[in-house]
């Protein structure tokens, strides 16, 4: 039997929104929200990197004409409401959820990308970068939460990783699917081994405060 490369993209498109639909119905749990609210931050959180993708990338907007997304994120949103006590337990639920949201839009992202006639690599690590932390940042903002982009996190790392195993795999002669594949799971990978292993990048050295002569100059 055939397999068809575009269904099995719908389908991992599909897990990408209920991930990040889930991950931003959890993130505003403690503000204790009304359904209408949590749903309002789900959503935004689950189209705000794929809507972006698709304007950067000319596509037509899905999530305009699909029914499978705004189901998903519906599904995502009323599963925490309904449970809160349940999920709310688990208390890295909510970065797993995000790690396999990014994992996804950003492996779609650089796939498309890569296979755009004209588009240099470099182009292919930028755009999978933006629009894969996209939606968490945000969720984060709405939620008035410290952004994890702005964090010292491994967070957008892994995205950079995963899409350039795409354009290296690919290089080689490997399939579309297989890239997709390959930077999935590389970039989801990473970050929940960053999770679990609290992988961190170094912070920008404490900077001494501006003496206020230097802040209001003579003159």
């Amino acid at each position: 039997m055939k397999i068809d490369p575009n269904a099995i993209i719908y389908a991992i498109d599909l897990v990408g929104t209920a991930s990040f639909a889930f991950s931003g119905a959890l993130r505003v749990l403690d503000k204790k929200p009304d359904f209408v609210g949590m749903l309002i931050l789900a959503s935004a959180t689950a189209v705000g990197g794929s809507v972006l993708r698709d304007v950067v990338l000319s596509r037509e907007v899905m999530i305009l004409r699909d029914w499978g997304y705004p189901l998903v994120i519906l599904f995502g949103t009323l599963v925490t409401y309904l449970f809160p006590a349940s999920v709310r337990r688990r208390e890295n639920l909510f970065k797993c959820s995000d790690a396999i949201g990014i994992g996804v839009f950003s492996a779609i992202t650089a796939s498309v990308t890569w296979n755009t006639p004209g588009i240099n690599p470099l182009s292919v690590l930028l755009v999978a970068s933006i629009t894969g932390c996209a939606g968490g940042v945000v969720r984060d903002v709405m939620a008035g939460k410290t952004t994890l982009v702005l964090s010292n996190e491994l967070y957008v790392t892994p995205i950079i990783i995963g899409a350039a195993a795409l354009i290296l795999v690919q290089s080689l002669g490997a399939g579309t699917l297989t890239g997709l594949f390959t930077a999935m799971l590389v970039a989801t990978t990473i970050r929940l081994l960053a999770i679990r292993f609290n992988w961190r990048l170094r912070r920008v050295p404490h900077l001494p405060d501006v003496a206020e002569s230097d802040r209001n100059p003579p003159g």
